[in-house]
């Protein structure tokens, strides 16, 4: 009778752990809170809003309508948000592809410190997308991102000392700036030490 009585309070245990894990599901639903606080104005709910159907996280990708969300919160104010819409722009992901315009939300994003944002600033620059070509205005901006310590701008701040592109071909300051992304854990910094190192070796 024991051993009845105990799987039956096991089985009890066990029934209410499946009602319980089906109760959170339906109740916690994030996708339905987030779009609760978004339509109520919150920008940073907007930007995750584009975020959660950009990458077709409980919910059905759409980018259209991750485009609608992250120029809502980019247009409130929030700066990932303009990063994202600047993306957005450039790829031609749920609106009508526009250099300008990535440029342009590149740049009040940048404006505001974001460090993505800064590096895909120069990178407009140095390509002519949506502003005329400036290898020497994309070198300095990504010098700057990199001096306020961005692992990213680091290493491509290396690459263009390297190339020679919007600054004099310089190997010594290529390797400095390679050292200071390698020390964040930029992986392609390791990678372009030692290719840099050898170069500088057989020419030698």
């Amino acid at each position: 009778m024991e051993i009845i009585e105990t799987r039956t309070g096991f089985a009890i245990i066990f029934v209410l752990a499946i009602a319980l894990f089906f109760l959170r599901k339906y109740i916690h639903n994030p996708f339905k809170q987030t779009l609760l606080k978004a339509s109520q104005g919150d920008p940073q709910a907007q930007y995750e809003m584009g975020r959660l159907y950009y990458r077709g996280k409980h919910v059905q990708q759409d980018y259209v309508q991750a485009f609608n969300w992250f120029d809502t919160a980019a247009k409130n104010g929030h700066v990932r948000a303009m990063t994202a819409l600047a993306g957005l722009y450039n790829a031609g992901h749920g609106c009508e592809q526009s250099p300008a315009k990535t440029f342009r939300w590149y740049q009040a994003a940048a404006e505001q410190g974001d460090f993505e944002a800064r590096v895909n600033l120069a990178v407009c620059y140095v390509n002519g997308i949506g502003v005329e070509k400036n290898e020497t205005k994309g070198f300095e901006v990504m010098k700057a991102a990199a001096d306020d310590k961005s692992p990213i701008a680091q290493t491509l701040t290396a690459d263009m000392y390297e190339r020679g592109v919007g600054v004099e071909k310089n190997d010594k300051q290529a390797l400095q700036y390679y050292f200071l992304a390698s020390k964040q854990g930029e992986p392609m910094a390791k990678r372009k030490i030692k290719e840099l190192q050898q170069a500088v070796m057989k020419r030698r």
